[in-house]
């Protein structure tokens, strides 16, 4: 009997694991399709101000283009997106999605990468002592007119100033007679030959030298 009994329990239904390791499967490829980008690409132009977007994506969505919606996915995942006008983004890419959790981007053909520095942008370029020597700093064009003493700045002189934004800027440095100029040190300096970037402050440091 009690053979017959072992027997029996090794025999009982086991579709209750089965069932749960198949809702285990069916969850994970569910969090999986929900974590890739669903929407692909086969046309993104921008011509002027017209923007048109083609590709597929899961059926009867809402189609966004960086967050705005522009269309619906039909039956068959296909969609097409016409709009006009469409400011044009600086980068020339557009994020696509159809509600999953990652967009797809989109590198608009047609579309320019801004590049060109806005009018009336400036950098400014200042100057620091290197050593222990004195001399004179000037600049061309003119901005700069800095004096250092013994290894300071003269607080009376111009040793940083503002230039618009592109403008090649030669630092000339001029040693006082007990002084040898050693040369120029700083990122953006070399040769004492500065190009002005916009929004950013270039330091250059100027070696003067004592002889003795």
């Amino acid at each position: 009997m009690a053979n017959r009994s072992s027997t029996s329990a090794d025999y009982r239904p086991r579709w209750p694991r089965v069932a749960v390791a198949l809702l285990v499967v069916i969850g994970a490829s569910l969090v999986a399709s929900t974590a890739r980008a669903d929407v692909s690409i086969s046309r993104a132009e921008l011509s002027g101000t017209r923007l048109r977007i083609e590709g597929t994506a899961l059926p009867n969505r809402t189609i966004t283009v960086d967050g705005t919606a522009m269309g619906t996915s039909d039956a068959a995942g296909s969609f097409k997106i016409d709009q006009d006008p469409f400011p044009k983004p600086s980068d020339c890419i557009v994020d696509v999605n159809d509600g999953s959790a990652q967009p797809t981007p989109a590198r608009l053909s047609g579309c320019t990468v801004d590049t060109t520095t806005a009018p009336g942008a400036t950098g400014s370029i200042g100057i620091l002592p290197g050593g222990n020597g004195s001399g004179h700093i000037t600049s061309q064009p003119a901005g700069i007119d800095c004096t250092i003493i013994n290894g300071n700045g003269d607080p009376a002189t111009t040793c940083s100033a503002f230039f618009p934004a592109g403008t090649f800027v030669k630092l000339n440095a001029r040693p006082a007679a007990d002084t040898q100029f050693v040369g120029w040190r700083g990122v953006g300096c070399q040769n004492g030959e500065v190009t002005v970037a916009a929004n950013v402050n270039t330091t250059c440091q100027v070696g003067f030298q004592l002889k003795f």
